[in-house]
């Protein structure tokens, strides 16, 4: 009964000091007026930061693409931290609020889509996984497009 009683305190305590840790973290997070570091990197402001533009094609079995162009960028599939003036990444593409896939190149199959409206995004990303945020905010783009109705 002792070490039950011990074993419930322990996790009461860990509980509190991690709390305790974010309460004291939370108005840091800000503190400096940009966007925390952990989840987001800040594009360099003596650099221009690339303006990602969407566009979608077809191939020719009819299956749809996303292509994503972003100058000063290159897609990869590194996941690291190098040090360099290259900037690398990917990208996270969404349709809806549903993450569709990682993109570690610039284009990406859709498949066949039904006859309708369709929306996608995408974010890049740094190698680390961390957002790009530039000075109009997340380095992101959106296109809606609607696919026809098959004739024939």
């Amino acid at each position: 009964m002792l070490r039950r009683l011990f074993k419930m305190h322990w996790h009461g305590l860990v509980m509190m000091v991690a709390l305790a840790g974010l309460a004291v973290a939370a108005p840091q997070v800000n503190a400096a007026g940009g966007p925390p570091s952990k989840v987001f990197v800040s594009w360099p402001k003596d650099r221009p930061a690339p303006e990602l533009r969407l566009t979608v094609g077809q191939f020719t079995d009819g299956s749809w693409y996303l292509e994503m162009q972003a100058e000063g960028f290159v897609f990869s599939d590194l996941c690291q931290t190098v040090d360099g003036p290259q900037t690398i990444g990917h990208a996270h593409v969404y349709t809806g609020e549903q993450k569709l896939t990682t993109a570690f190149v610039p284009r990406v199959p859709l498949g066949h889509l039904v006859a309708g409206r369709h929306s996608y995004r995408a974010m890049l990303r740094a190698q680390d996984h961390r957002a790009l945020v530039g000075p109009d905010g997340l380095i992101a783009s959106e296109i809606v497009f609607t696919v026809p109705n098959k004739q024939g």
